[in-house]
């Protein structure tokens, strides 16, 4: 019987296929062993409680923040009587125009004008006492040259005219002060504008005394302008720069928007609300919007970056912001972050949270650190 030896080069090709069938039996082993391993991992995942995420977005530098807004009178006036007496004339009513110097009321006083008269009268009286001491000093005086009367008697005459002298200036200025009341009679309107409120009638008794600020006659503003009241956010408070344009938007103008610009801010933030006012200037030239009305104000501000999630995905522990997220082996994590703003329905996380992050909406209360959770369809 004949022996055939395996030629040199066919010993590689013998030894290339053994070898790959050892790793084929190692690859079936090793499938067969990990088998069972995948079942269970498939088991526990069905097992887990669902959860539903939405995914953290980056949030862009500009945002759009919109605040309620109340609009006022650019300018507002009480109007008071300066004088007593009875209102006499009412030359006008609610809802009047007037201009800057207008007459509005005109009150009665004869008691005042009876004062005047008689500080005219003292100021005669006074004016002639105070010639005739200046006539008497000058007849002195050469008689005193001449030693017909002594130093004492011109310094007593000299005395005498300064005290005259006096009088007159005190009763002049009586006479102006009365004057000046007189005039008071008259009401006019500081600045233009529309009458609001009226709280006087023709007849009515008024008082110049003051001391009551509830008893004003009339209520005066100026609607051609509005100034429109802002409570800002402190975390947005020194985005929105002075003369910056606001849109402002009234339920009661549906579809419309009207064009302000910020004019004024306070400069403090507020302890208690953690606001700064600020006054927008809303020209209304026409006086469609009223004085009062609320509505809302939309500003475009700069945001530090960060991501955005919905406001119901943040939670408190401890006092403090978190999010609940699911990483990349289906585990619960807890974040401690820190929120920039409230940007519509959704927040603007500064710190804490990457975008692209699985963040948990609706945490059941029995899920803790760390549990497998699976993510719902």
């Amino acid at each position: 019987m004949t022996r055939h030896r395996a030629t040199p080069c066919a010993r590689p090709l013998l030894a290339a296929l053994i070898g790959c069938a050892l790793l084929a039996h190692g690859a079936a082993q090793a499938q067969g062993a990990s088998a069972p391993q995948a079942a269970a991992s498939a088991a526990s995942a069905a097992s887990a409680p669902q959860v539903h995420v939405v995914i953290a977005t980056a949030s862009p530098i500009k945002l759009m923040l919109r605040l309620p807004a109340r609009a006022a009178p650019a300018e507002e006036a009480r109007i008071f009587a300066r004088t007593s007496g009875t209102v006499a004339e009412r030359r006008v009513d609610l809802g009047d125009r007037v201009n800057a110097g207008d007459l509005l009321l005109r009150i009665a006083a004869p008691e005042a004008d009876q004062a005047l008269e008689r500080a005219k009268a003292a100021l005669g009286q006074v004016a002639a006492r105070e010639q005739l001491a200046q006539l008497n000093l000058d007849r002195a005086r050469p008689l005193v040259d001449q030693q017909f009367l002594s130093p004492g008697s011109l310094d007593s005459l000299v005395a005498a005219l300064a005290v005259a002298r006096a009088d007159t200036a005190a009763a002049r200025a009586e006479v102006k002060r009365l004057e000046a009341l007189q005039q008071f009679q008259q009401v006019r309107a500081p600045f233009a504008g529309v009458i609001t409120e009226r709280l006087v009638e023709r007849g009515d008794r008024v008082s110049g005394e003051g001391g009551d600020a509830a008893a004003y006659l009339l209520r005066l503003a100026r609607l051609n302008e509005l100034r429109v009241v802002v409570d800002v956010p402190q975390s947005a408070a020194i985005d929105v720069p002075l003369g910056a344009a606001v849109k402002l938007a009234f339920r009661e103008f549906p579809g419309e928007t009207f064009n302000a610009t910020l004019r004024r801010r306070s400069g403090a933030i507020d302890a208690a609300t953690g606001t700064m006012r600020i006054e927008l200037a809303l020209p209304n030239a026409d006086l469609r919007v009223p004085a009062g009305l609320r509505g809302e104000a939309t500003f475009e501000v700069n945001s530090l970056g960060g991501v955005r999630v919905p406001a119901a995905a943040v939670l408190s522990r401890d006092g403090k912001p978190h999010v609940a997220t699911v990483d990349a082996q289906g585990k619960l994590r807890f974040l401690a972050v820190q929120v920039d703003r409230t940007a519509e329905r959704d927040v603007v996380i500064r710190s804490g949270l990457d975008a692209g992050a699985k963040v948990v909406m609706s945490l059941g209360s029995m899920l803790r650190e760390g549990a497998a959770v699976s993510i719902a369809p």
